[in-house]
Parts: structure tokens; C-alpha cells; sequence
């Protein structure tokens, strides 16, 4: 038997538990002398999903929390169902997690926690992600004023902004560890706009205002400067583009540039 079709035999008897393909399989198998190949099978099965729901516990803390131990762990169950591990990194399971709460029928009742589920995973890649560079000025201060309208700038590499109708910032922030306050979130007090990054070992989640979520939403579409300072001049209010680019950088919102040859 070809490589490719045990290999597509063993994802359908494992996942699908599918009787035909584990009865085929089982004439590849060698199970201990006290086991039958099926129960090998089974055994194996319950160790993967087993892994894939402490992951999933581990990326979606405050997830967990809000809905119980017992109730996310029998969600994560549903959920490993439909999305098996394709990486050999456990780090990479899990992305589909919050679209899957958004369409997920008993967590309706709960409608900001799809976003606190995108809160989550970013925090999670994030903090697992590149350190962060820091602007090199000098070399900024190299670039000629005639190609200033050519740069790129670049947002740092391992960065999220994040937009939610609900307060999730609040909601993640009193479900965390040693969280001293007010533990009262109130949906009430409306949406919310999260530029989430590291520098250096700390983890920052900063509000943008209007202007300043305009600007970086330019910035992360990679697109020249001259053409981002030409867009937000037409909205209104206006951007001020000239005033916040220092102040991006002192911040570190802005880590690296470059000038976009054609090819």
C-alpha cells in the first residue's frame, strides 16, 4: 500500500473512526499482545486529543474561564473534530478556535467571546513571536527628502490590531491572575480598538484614539508613505500624519522601514 493512502486510512480510522478504514488498517498494525489493533487505534486517538485540549486550555485561558472548565473542555472536544493538528508545532493549533465560538450555538448568549477568543490567539502568537526591533533613526535620518514619499513604514513584526463592539480589553483584564478592581465589565461600555505587541519581554495592549488607529491600519497595509499621508487627508477629521510619525516611534509602534524597488 502506498504511503499517501495509509497515511489518508489512518486520518479517517483515527478521526473519523470510520469502521471500514480501521478494519484495513488493522492489517498494518501490530498491537501489543494484549490489545486489539482498534483499540490501539483508540488509545492513540484519546493521546492526540488529549494534547490538542491542554493546548487549547493553555492558548484560551480566560476563554475557559468564562465558560467553566467542564463546558470548554467539551467545546474544545467539538472543535478538535472538525479542525484535527496539521503542524507538528502545538503552538500553531488553534487559529479557527474563535470563528468556530462565532458560529457555535450554545456560546450565542456570549457574543463578545469570539472576540476574546481573538484576543487570546493574538496574545498567544505574539508573545511567542520575534523580538521586536528597534527603529534605527540614524539610518532614517539617511534617507534622502525626495524619496521620503517612497518609505514603507513597518508596524513591529509581531503585532495584532484588533477592533471588537464589545470591551474585551476589560473582560480579559479582570479574568487574569492577581487582577485587583472593579470586577464588573459592563458591555455598555461599547467597542474597542487594540493595537497588541511586544517590546522587548512585556506585552503591551494600547488604545489607539481615531487618528493614531488610522495611521497604524495605514502602516500595516504596507503601503508608501506618500500615498498614506494623501488618504488620511481626506477623511475627516483629518489625520495629522506629520505629528504622529514621531510619536510613533518614540512609543516603538513603528520598528523598521524600507523603500519598495519595482521589479
Amino acid at each position: 500500500m502506498e504511503a499517501n493512502t495509509l497515511q489518508n486510512l489512518f486520518l479517517r480510522a483515527v478521526w473519523e473512526r470510520d469502521t471500514i478504514s480501521i478494519e484495513k488498517l488493522s492489517k498494518h498494525i501490530k498491537a501489543p499482545n494484549n490489545l486489539t489493533p482498534a483499540e490501539s487505534l483508540a488509545i492513540y486517538r484519546n493521546n492526540i486529543v488529549g494534547n490538542l485540549s491542554n493546548t487549547l486550555a493553555l492558548i484560551y485561558p480566560v476563554c475557559c474561564q468564562l465558560v467553566g472548565e467542564n463546558f470548554f473542555n467539551s467545546t474544545g472536544l467539538k472543535f478538535i473534530n472538525y479542525f484535527p493538528c496539521s503542524s507538528a508545532d502545538l503552538g500553531d493549533y488553534g487559529e479557527e478556535f474563535p470563528d468556530f465560538l462565532a458560529n457555535f450555538e450554545p456560546v450565542k448568549h456570549l457574543p463578545y467571546l469570539p472576540d476574546v477568543a481573538r484576543l487570546e490567539w493574538h496574545w498567544h502568537r505574539v508573545f511567542y513571536g520575534e523580538n521586536t526591533k528597534v527603529l534605527n533613526l540614524q539610518a532614517l535620518g539617511k534617507i534622502p527628502e525626495e524619496k521620503w514619499g517612497e518609505l514603507i513604514f513597518c508596524l513591529p513584526k509581531n503585532s495584532a490590531l484588533l477592533e471588537s463592539i464589545y470591551p474585551i480589553h476589560r473582560i480579559w483584564e479582570v479574568n487574569q491572575s492577581g487582577y485587583q478592581g472593579d470586577e464588573i465589565v459592563s458591555l455598555d461600555e461599547g467597542g474597542i480598538k487594540i493595537f497588541l505587541w511586544r517590546q522587548n519581554y512585556d506585552m503591551r495592549i494600547d488604545l489607539p484614539n481615531y487618528q493614531e488607529w488610522e495611521l497604524l491600519t495605514a502602516f500595516q497595509g504596507n503601503y508608501p508613505f506618500e500615498i498614506i499621508c494623501e488618504k488620511l487627508l481626506d477623511l475627516q477629521p483629518q489625520v495629522d500624519v506629520t505629528s504622529l510619525l514621531p510619536l510613533f516611534a518614540q512609543r516603538g509602534w513603528i520598528t523598521d522601514f524600507y523603500i519598495d524597488v519595482p521589479h
